[in-house]
């Protein structure tokens, strides 16, 4: 895999809670959030009975013979679910990408995320009574594991319904049932107040959206993505709703000549507002892009990209930044 490929993928998964800006170097305030944000929780062990079995990723039962002490996470959103349901004291490693809680530092890193910079010695040192590990891209390592008898899990997730099952299968196998419960309950809750508050601003139009995942090439998020979904569920209008594919390679000229409203970037969380108004200059200066209204308009916003590309616990936080973009007026500042 090339060097542009591999930053791409490190973008789409591994990206950690600010709002998205406005080119005009306004914000949307905190305060104005109508979610609740998920927080870590350091609940006292829950007592289940034991063994359990979860059916992962992969379509395979899983026996979880006793409550697992030593566990370590291979991806940045399994870490965060694992201290958002209360696991995070059972947790011995995790990716050096894994950086929300802030408790992660204090946890031996396991490399990067990508199987080629994980060793099996480095794993089996830590002994671990369970690895939680993501989907396709890690199935071969899962193999590794299991020939060595370490137990693993694997969870992807390309839609809320992915999350729901990724947090209740760890919920679950973690011995924290209850509390994973509580998070989809309070997720399903707060999406619909976002899509409630957005609602009576929708009477005048759905704002074209183009989300661009990478530039060089150029690659947007379709409709068969977790981002292409948070877009649609604030009632945004993907300009590549047509692709069926999670993320799609397009052209520029066609991309100019669909013509968004609303150009979403992911970006780091340290300055928005100044991301912002370079994005637009940059944008300004692609041939033709000028021309979309989106570019015209100065509607161009960064989103934090651990927030927009991470399917954890704080999906509604990415969910409420893109609201916030495609209806400014929908969250007034105070």
């Amino acid at each position: 895999m090339n060097t542009c490929l591999n930053r791409l993928f490190l973008l789409l998964l591994f990206s950690g809670v600010t709002a998205g800006c406005q080119p005009e170097a306004t914000s949307p305030s905190s305060a104005q959030a109508v979610q609740s944000e998920v927080k870590e929780t350091r609940e006292p062990l829950i007592s289940v009975a034991y063994p359990v079995t979860v059916t992962d990723y992969r379509g395979q039962d899983v026996t979880i013979q006793s409550q697992p002490q030593r566990i370590i996470s291979l991806m940045p959103a399994h870490t965060e679910i694992l201290f958002a349901i209360g696991a995070g004291e059972q947790l011995v490693g995790c990716t050096s990408l894994c950086n929300y809680p802030p408790e992660t530092k204090s946890l031996k890193k396991i490399a990067f995320a990508n199987p080629g910079s994980i060793s099996l010695e480095a794993l089996v040192e830590l002994q671990p009574d369970l690895i939680i590990l993501g989907g396709d891209y890690h199935r071969l390592l899962a193999e590794q594991l299991e020939k060595i008898k370490v137990p693993v899990l694997s969870f992807e997730s390309q839609s809320l319904a992915d999350i729901e099952k990724s947090i209740l299968g760890i919920a679950k196998a973690t011995g924290h049932t209850d509390r994973g419960k509580q998070i989809i309950h309070q997720i399903k809750e707060d999406i619909q107040a976002i899509q409630e508050r957005v609602k009576p601003f929708q009477e005048q139009g759905h704002p074209r959206v183009f989300y661009q995942v990478w530039d060089q090439p150029l690659m947007t998020a379709g409709p068969e993505s977790f981002i292409g979904e948070l877009i649609t569920l604030v009632g945004g209008d993907n300009i590549f709703g047509d692709l069926k594919i999670a993320y799609p390679q397009v052209s520029e000229e066609t991309l100019v000549v669909r013509n968004p409203d609303v150009i979403l970037l992911p970006g780091l969380k340290n300055n928005p507002q100044a991301d912002a108004r370079q994005a637009i200059a940059t944008l300004k200066q692609r041939p033709g892009w000028d021309k979309m209204n989106a570019v015209k308009n100065q509607r161009i916003y960064i989103i934090e990209d651990d927030l927009i590309s991470r399917p954890g616990p704080r999906v509604v936080q990415g969910l409420q930044n893109v609201a916030q973009a495609l209806y400014p007026e929908a969250f007034p500042k105070p």
